[in-house]
């Protein structure tokens, strides 16, 4: 291998290798990311599952940089850990304004989208959480 100067030239202490080998085959330095961290990882899974408890949208906002930033998810995560958030919120909120848009009254819509939010955090955060660390350790 030999080094290149900043105009993208030969330095000139590798320069006298490569005339005397014309073999000699100038490989380019590869670029590779840093290994991330397992605390990385967790702590941006924990700050998307957690963080809009902890500190409202900051907490959510900061585990979507991380996650975004991070190489170990694939696309399908990234969206995943990126929406599972407005969806918690946004699945019941919905149910509530249709059943009570259906039957006319905000009593029952209230109670079916209560019931639909509790089942979508104890269900829906702990399986988005084991899948993005899943993922993370492939």
């Amino acid at each position: 291998m030999t080094r290149r100067g900043a105009g993208g030239s030969l330095d000139p202490v590798h320069e006298h290798e490569i005339e005397e080998n014309p073999m000699t085959v100038v490989a380019e330095p590869t670029r590779c990311r840093p290994a991330q961290s397992e605390g990385y990882t967790v702590t941006a899974v924990l700050l998307l599952i957690l963080g809009g408890f902890l500190v409202p949208f900051l907490g959510w906002f900061a585990g979507v940089v991380m996650l975004w930033a991070g190489p170990r998810w694939g696309a399908a995560e990234k969206w995943l850990g990126t929406l599972v958030w407005p969806a918690v919120l946004a699945l019941p909120l919905g149910v509530w304004l249709g059943v009570a848009a259906l039957t006319g009254r905000a009593g029952p819509g209230l109670l079916v989208g209560t019931a639909v939010g509790v089942v979508t955090v104890l269900v829906g955060l702990p399986w988005a959480f084991v899948r993005l660390l899943r993922a993370a350790r492939r």
